[in-house]
């Protein structure tokens, strides 16, 4: 069935929210009505349009805000995990780059196969909560993290008593009483000149630690499915070009599988990781579309695409720019909101490889730019004796 982008802007001109009959009955009803929730509560008009996987298309999205004309953020969601977004917010040029960075900030925070809804709520609890990123690339609200983890650098459960000493000693006697005072602010001044020291490392080894976790169970997830995959094509009727990519397939699951089992891998391998798996499952496309074609049957193929060269963990591409990461222009795969930072001239988020942008090391991820550059990574990680 074909989604028709003019029907679905007049829909988008009563309710905010639409879902399409492809997608109807398929979506987290929980969630999408948290995210109309939000949506009510923000100072600038979202809609929102749900689409099965078959459907979901960033040209169909700009479309349909083309053609409703309307100023606001056009976001289009399937019943899998896929996200696009479309700001059209000429009217005030500062709301507009703040919308871009929340979108940013939440492809820096949610992973490939998260489920669009998830992505959803928390772009739309981005927006009602705007965060600034900090020079190391983490996003901040300005507000320390709740938790027990903490407890032993808070002063707020011993100042009320402390306080009441003082103004009982204040006037009992006044000099001694200025005198304590004074000594427990200079105390606390200290100890909070400590706590802020403390903290963002603390802060940042455990929110390190937590999406290297979830990472693991994404991918976990991801690989499963793939060497389902593999041991089903490996039992068919395949001819040479075929078993070449599936053994090509395989190899870059071996590799990720060792990637993930590795628990002294970095965020930035572990990316590396989901890089190679979509590989993987684009060979395995690739031999099933094949296969389909023989059959004689009809119909366009939908292959993974490459994921962003910035950051993996963007997402998947949406299109290609051009870097300069050899010193000759070089066409890389980058995400809708890198595409974005590159042409209005803002920096480009890199995931990190320790505290620099992994661009800059020597890492192979660096070198073949996730593998965009220098030919196939599986060789490139083979020829440097890292697979």
């Amino acid at each position: 069935m074909t989604v028709d982008a003019h029907q679905i802007a007049e829909s988008l001109k009563a309710d905010p929210f639409y879902v399409d009959q492809s997608a109807a009955g398929t979506l987290d009803t929980r969630l999408f009505d948290k995210a109309k929730t939000t949506a009510q509560g923000l100072d600038f008009k979202v809609y929102v349009i749900a689409v099965d996987d078959k459907a979901v298309d960033l040209d169909l999205l700009r479309e349909v805000a083309a053609d409703h004309g309307g100023q606001g953020t056009f976001i289009m969601v399937s019943n899998t995990s896929d996200l696009y977004t479309e700001v059209k917010l000429e009217d005030d040029h500062d709301l507009a780059m703040q919308v871009m960075d929340q979108n940013s900030i939440a492809h820096s925070q949610w992973n490939v196969e998260t489920p669009s809804m998830s992505k959803l709520n928390k772009l739309l609890n981005l927006y009602a909560d705007p965060q600034t990123r900090t020079e190391s690339g983490e996003s901040t609200t300005g507000q320390e993290a709740p938790g027990s983890d903490f407890a032993e650098d808070s002063n707020s459960g011993s100042f009320s008593p402390m306080f009441l000493g003082g103004a009982v000693l204040v006037l009992a006697l006044v000099i001694a009483g200025l005198y304590l005072a004074r000594t427990i602010k200079g105390s606390m001044t200290e100890r909070r000149r400590h706590r802020e020291f403390r903290l963002p490392s603390k802060l940042l080894d455990r929110v390190d630690t937590l999406q290297r976790e979830s990472l693991r169970d994404d991918i976990n997830d991801d690989t499963n499915r793939i060497a389902e995959k593999i041991d089903h094509l490996q039992t068919q009727n395949l001819d040479e070009a075929q078993a070449a990519k599936v053994a090509k397939a395989l190899d870059a699951y071996q590799i990720s599988r060792r990637i993930v089992d590795d628990k002294d891998s970095e965020r930035i391998d572990l990316a590396g990781a989901m890089v190679l798996l979509r590989q993987a499952g684009r060979e395995i496309a690739e031999v099933g579309a094949g296969k389909t074609k023989k059959s004689g049957t009809r119909g366009r193929s939908k292959l993974p695409q490459s994921l962003c060269t910035i950051n993996p963990l963007h997402g998947e591409a949406q299109s290609t720019t051009r870097l300069d990461a050899d010193g000759s222009g070089v066409r890389v795969p980058v995400c809708g909101s890198c595409q974005h930072d590159r042409q209005a001239g803002n920096q480009l988020q890199w995931i990190f490889d320790g505290d620099k942008p992994y661009v800059e090391g020597t890492s192979i991820w660096a070198t073949t730019l996730f593998g965009a550059i220098g030919g196939d990574l599986v060789a490139a990680l083979h020829r440097q004796g890292q697979a």
